[in-house]
């Protein structure tokens, strides 16, 4: 069971961090094979760290060569190993459009993987498409 810091530094520094530098697989090991991943208010699914999951993020550094992730607040339940972050996301597309968002995302972690993500997007436009 991780504790309160290690499961915000999870999610933070090996998570968001390395997404933000466009390490793919190491922000994928951070993901069980059998996680399920919800983006609302788009109403997308994703399963399947290896499937949908990593197409979903292949996509989305494509498009997004420049990615922060920050001003994190956290409310943690270590005894059910649950994580609530809210935090702000600045983009900047190939086209050097930039974007800014205030999120929330809901973590379920066992033995230190994600296997639960529910995403709020501040926005109705996913940065994420659905599955084709």
């Amino acid at each position: 069971m991780l504790t309160k810091n290690e499961l915000t530094s999870l999610i933070e520094k090996r998570y968001f961090n390395r997404m933000d530098q466009g390490h793919l697989d190491e922000t994928l090991a951070c993901i069980a094979p059998y996680c399920v991943w919800n983006i609302y208010p788009a109403g997308i699914r994703l399963e399947g760290r290896d499937g949908a999951i990593r197409d979903a993020f292949v996509s989305a550094i494509a498009r997004y060569p420049t990615m922060w992730h920050g001003k994190f607040e956290w409310i943690v339940d270590e005894a059910a190993q649950k994580v609530a972050a809210t935090f702000d996301v600045r983009l900047v597309d190939t086209d050097g459009l930039e974007s800014n968002f205030s999120n929330v995302k809901l973590f379920q972690i066992e033995d230190g993987l994600f296997t639960r993500l529910d995403l709020y997007f501040s926005t109705a436009d996913s940065v994420v498409s659905s599955p084709s």
